[in-house]
């Protein structure tokens, strides 16, 4: 067995079974513990895990939602440059569904060009950027409206958005852990982002690396309801072959 594929089975033995021994990994693949801690060491450089005495444990932080005005300020220099591939990907005539997070703050300023599109969200704050342009027709689907995070949520927003047919889902993601796919800090998300990727024809999610290896409160779904992800470089060649088994095209962003 190539070193690759050893690494990519002590993955999936620890999305199972949560950690791995020296001594089992040593058996299984018929190799010396030597072999094995190297690969445990690799793989915790590249944030897939965390050594312990004799083996190792899955690499979970945990996830600390904050408002969104706190939000915005985090990483903002990347989150701009992730938008900016995101709008890229936006053709002339296309309707297309953004969350309300920061960084899809971020992609509805980066929209601003001569492109004449629609866009839809239930994000407060993103429909703010984008009705002063001509160009963009904003559709604001109401609801109860968040405190924190200026977002309209309930059964409504979901039913308004099971009747949209969109090209393209920009979604925002809170937390993102190989093995155990798309987790968000507020479970009012999770149907509406269901929704949001059942209505479109192609999902696209937008994330920084300090999502990575986090798992927050609710779960959303596996990484492969993506179809592609922006992030920003360099991303861990494991959670590389991770997105390529669940076929997720990754764009990296310099």
């Amino acid at each position: 067995m190539l070193a690759e594929e050893r690494r990519k089975r002590i993955l999936e033995l620890l999305a199972e079974n949560g950690s791995v021994t020296v001594a089992a990994l040593s058996e299984l693949f018929a190799v010396v513990p030597i072999t094995v801690r190297r690969d445990l060491e690799l793989l915790e450089k590249e944030r897939m895990l965390v050594r312990t005495h004799g083996g190792a444990v899955l690499h979970v932080e945990p996830f600390l939602d904050r408002p969104l005005t706190a939000k915005e300020t985090l990483n903002q220099e990347v989150k701009m440059k992730i938008a900016q591939t995101a709008a890229s990907l936006v053709n002339n005539g296309e309707t297309i569904i953004l969350d309300e997070g920061s960084t899809c703050i971020e992609v509805a300023r980066a929209l601003r060009s001569d492109k004449n599109i629609t866009v839809v969200t239930n994000g407060i704050k993103v429909a703010l950027e984008l009705t002063p342009y001509t160009n963009i027709t904003t559709i604001l689907i109401g609801g109860v409206c968040g405190h924190q995070n200026f977002v309209a949520y309930g059964h409504e927003t979901i039913d308004s958005f099971a009747k949209i047919r969109a090209h393209k889902y920009f979604m925002g993601i809170d937390a993102l852990v190989s093995g155990h796919g798309i987790s968000d800090g507020d479970p009012h998300q999770v149907q509406l982002k269901r929704t949001k990727a059942a209505s479109s024809q192609t999902v696209i999610g937008v994330a920084d690396q300090s999502k990575l290896g986090k798992i927050a409160v609710a779960y959303v779904g596996p990484a492969g309801m993506m179809n592609r992800l922006i992030m920003n470089a360099p991303v861990p060649e494991s959670f590389k072959r991770s997105l390529s088994e669940e076929r997720v095209e990754l764009i990296e962003v310099q």
